[in-house]
């Protein structure tokens, strides 16, 4: 889309199917577009359109159009170039100034207006002009020469130009003077005594202002003793830095210093210090740590503290960290640079165990100063603790565990609960958001073997999981134990009583009857002797066979089901009891098995 056209508009229509009918969203460059003034969205499924007006140069881009129902998405993009005249130019600059000529050189435009930068456009103006004069309108290198005049003044403006047409210009605020640019430099500023010693005096100052169109400073220092009037030179040639250390001073002598400054155009005037006695003095150490609260960092960045240094003598600095006074330099990853008035701790790869209390030294002779700075690692949560299941039933059960003992140095925003089939090995995540520290596990399949593993999660990830032990999904009642075998009592031809005691183990529940069977002991095969479960633990054998010996079983039966039966009654042979004595309690048997006696 050109501007400068009639109306210039961005046009897109489209087809949308689905069913049902989907939700229609347009976004450009990840903001989504909205009924507006210059946009027009018409929703009439299936035809789509989308309408940018009178477009601007900020409407090229990316438009999405994004369609979404129930059962899935779709999206499609165009690419949309507004073409308009370039940005202003960056950077402006004026060099290399002489009597004659100057350089200009810039930056191009952050927005070419979407289309390649034919040239550009540079002119210049004296102050006393209104109009502007050309200095080249066909330029395509981002540099150019401009002829002066010298002594005038002059300001340049440029700008850029593509096939739409020029760009705003952007020019020189201040004008610039056509003249040589080497001229005396100015002194030099804030000399003063950084640091004086027995025998030396350490001077610093400051580059001066106007340099005299020459960035080649050097400088002069001299030194000479109180009620002398001779000047010495404290060195050879000249220097180039701005602080110079005066050695080999007289102590508890009075000197006094100067400094100048110098080019090729010729010296500055000097500039004096005070007189001052040489000696060492003192000054107890103080320790500015550059920190506001406490430093937090992620696990993996770097730990950086700083902390002014000041005291005479130079003090010594030493950096230590919590109450045990760990000796951190000799770990691999921390580097500690000192110099005179600055102390730099730097720890690189930080874990959790890098936090705590950091306790900075400085101790010179004149005493010592301590400083603290308290450091926090942010990591994942640890593991969590405790993890249980309990509460296990046929198709649920309960997982329940204690928060991690290290939250990371962060609050725990989540738990992430998964299981296993131990069969299969295949982890799935049941819940990615368990706010609580415990969840109710439900649709397990009974019978099958599950395990549980938890993990905790904060701002920074998701710590390690910790796993149960493998559960079997049953409910937590089970069907009776075996009884032990009945007895039977009562003997007849066609008649016997069986009794029998409960099972030791019930299951949990109680037993609700009993189911009795027999079998002739040559027989294989276990007949029930009631159709129903027997109440109470003791039954009369009606209907047997005279002479036959039979077998008797016992199963217990609770809510959840029928338990193992007994192991088999003793044989019984099915016959009246013989050698009776009516009158006396007294028990007679004659040759027969106890149960064949009748108790009178």
């Amino acid at each position: 889309i050109m501007r400068g056209v009639p109306v210039p508009t961005a046009k897109w229509v489209t087809d949308v199917k689905g069913r049902p009918d989907p939700d229609i969203t347009w976004s450009k460059d990840g903001k989504v577009l909205v009924q507006e003034k210059r946009v027009e969205i018409v929703h009439d499924l299936p035809n789509i359109e989308l309408q940018v007006k009178e477009a601007k140069r900020s409407d090229h881009g990316k438009y999405i159009i994004a369609a979404k129902n129930s059962c899935g998405h779709a999206q499609a993009f165009a690419v949309v170039n507004v073409l308009d005249r370039p940005g202003p130019c960056q950077n402006l600059k004026i060099s290399y100034v002489t009597k004659d000529s100057c350089m200009i050189a810039w930056e191009s435009p952050v927005d070419n207006g979407g289309s390649e930068i034919t040239n550009y456009i540079v002119e210049y103006r004296q102050p006393n002009q209104r109009g502007w004069s050309i200095v080249s309108s066909d330029i395509t290198k981002r540099l150019v020469k401009a002829n002066l005049i010298e002594n005038r003044e002059y300001f340049f403006r440029v700008c850029a130009e593509n096939k739409i047409g020029p760009g705003p210009c952007i020019e020189t605020k201040t004008p610039i003077l056509a003249i040589n640019p080497i001229d005396k430099p100015g002194e030099p500023e804030n000399l003063h005594i950084a640091e004086k010693g027995k025998t030396f005096v350490y001077l610093k100052w400051r580059r001066p202002d106007y340099d005299g169109g020459s960035p080649n400073l050097s400088y002069h220092v001299e030194r000479k003793l109180k009620d002398s009037d001779e000047w010495e030179r404290v060195h050879k040639g000249s220097i180039k830095e701005t602080h110079y250390m005066v050695d080999k001073c007289v102590e508890n002598k009075v000197y006094q210093f100067r400094v100048q400054t110098k080019n090729e155009a010729g010296e500055s005037d000097w500039v004096r210090t005070a007189e001052v006695v040489v000696k060492e003095d003192l000054q107890k150490p103080v320790l500015d740590l550059k920190l506001s609260g406490v430093l937090t960092v992620k696990a993996g960045d770097t730990i950086r503290i700083e902390a002014g240094v000041r005291g005479k003598p130079q003090p010594e600095v030493v950096w230590t960290k919590d109450k045990d006074a760990t000796d951190l330099t000799r770990s691999p990853r921390v580097s500690i640079e000192t110099t005179s008035d600055t102390s730099k701790f730097v720890l690189t790869k930080s874990r959790r165990s890098d936090g705590g209390k950091y306790v900075i030294t400085a101790t010179n002779t004149a005493g010592s100063f301590v400083a603290y700075a308290t450091v926090i690692v942010l990591d994942k949560p640890g593991p969590v603790r405790n993890l249980k299941v309990t509460d296990i039933s046929s198709d649920r059960c309960t997982v329940t565990w204690d928060p991690p003992e290290d939250d990371g140095g962060c609050e725990i925003q989540n738990y992430i609960l998964e299981k296993c089939e131990s069969k299969r090995m295949v982890w799935s995540t049941y819940s990615s958001s368990v706010l609580t520290n415990y969840a109710n596990v439900t649709r397990l399949i009974e019978g099958n073997e599950y395990i549980f593993r938890v993990r905790a999660e904060n701002k920074m990830g998701t710590g390690p999981p910790t796993e149960t032990h493998p559960i079997i999904a049953k409910t937590k009642y089970d069907r009776p134990g075996r009884p032990d075998p009945p007895d039977v009592t009562r003997v007849s031809k066609e008649e016997m009583t069986v009794v029998w005691n409960p099972p030791e183990y019930d299951g949990g529940k109680s037993i609700t009857g009993y189911i009795l069977e027999k079998k002739e002991k040559r027989s294989l095969r276990w007949v029930p002797v009631t159709k129903t479960p027997i109440p109470e633990r003791r039954k009369k054998v009606t209907n047997l066979i005279p002479g036959h010996e039979y077998q008797f079983r016992v199963s217990a039966e609770n809510e959840v089901g029928l338990g193992e039966p007994s192991l088999p009654s003793r044989p019984v042979v099915a016959k009246d009891p013989i050698g009776i004595i009516p009158l006396y309690s007294t028990v007679f048997c004659f040759n027969v098995n106890i149960t064949d006696c009748y108790i009178a």
